[in-house]
């Protein structure tokens, strides 16, 4: 018989193992449609709801064990699984819990690199050590010139601030790093192949963008985006489409940075 049993969650963090129940850390579903309610959040679901066999074809499980980060696979029931204050996991009854694992084949997810000259990249979210949210343009004077986000939907990011930025911020004026919990990364600019052209997409809105992301910025050069069609579309450029398989069960099209401008 063929199973169609368990969805992946794209990347959590293992908090807790024992004999009857797993519990992990990952990016939540909002209630009420507000980005900034989409918040690092803990769930907790029985063992038998977790497949931890390797699975051909899709990435390797996480580790059950304290720490640890990456996929993870579970059932319908796993994924009803809610946070103390009642959140569901980001995706629940969605199209994004597309459930094909172990056995079952499904329709990718196409996702394509578009390399985008920023005129500016927004950054909203929270400290990690508070709840009040606040706003930073890294292209700005509060922000510095080189930054390295790496955003996988279960880890706080870094952002490398002024000293200024941080009185602010509160986190006292030595400190240069902060970590950031984002609801929203939004990137403004123009494809690196057309400058007469300029779109804006938040690159945490799954529906534009993929789930995981990694903004190298530097003066004057293009960052690279992981975006849908939508995502790519929202910067008016039509992707070359040479799809190949991704390793999350998607696929990727690596000629989306040489797309053709759309009029």
């Amino acid at each position: 018989m063929t199973e169609c049993t368990h969805a992946m969650v794209q990347q959590v963090m293992i908090e807790a193992v024992d004999d009857t129940t797993v519990t992990f850390t990952t990016r939540s579903a909002s209630n009420s449609g507000n980005p900034d309610d989409s918040l690092r959040r803990r769930f907790t679901v029985p063992v038998a709801e977790v497949w931890t066999a390797p699975i051909n074809g899709a990435p390797p499980p996480v580790e059950m064990k304290p720490g640890a980060v990456g996929n993870l696979f579970l059932s319908r029931a796993g994924w009803a699984a809610v946070s103390a204050d009642g959140r569901q996991i980001f995706g629940a009854g969605t199209d994004m819990a597309v459930f094909k694992w172990p056995w079952c084949a499904a329709p990718p997810r196409i996702l394509s690199s578009l390399s985008v000259l920023p005129t500016s990249i927004v950054v909203r979210g929270h400290l990690a050590e508070a709840t009040e949210f606040f706003e930073l343009e890294l292209l700005g004077d509060d922000a510095a010139a080189t930054q390295r986000i790496q955003w996988n939907g279960t880890d706080f990011i870094e952002l490398q601030v002024t000293a200024r930025c941080a009185l602010r911020l509160g986190v006292g004026d030595r400190a240069t790093v902060v970590k950031v919990w984002p609801t929203r990364i939004t990137v403004t600019g123009s494809p690196a192949t057309d400058r007469t052209i300029a779109g804006e997409v938040d690159v945490l809105d799954s529906e534009l963008a993929g789930w995981e992301q990694l903004i190298e910025l530097a003066p004057g050069t293009p960052v690279t985006l992981s975006l849908t069609l939508d995502g790519v579309s929202a910067f008016h450029v039509e992707p070359q489409l040479a799809p190949r398989s991704a390793a999350g069960g998607g696929s990727r099209s690596p000629m989306a940075v040489a797309g053709q401008a759309r009029d």
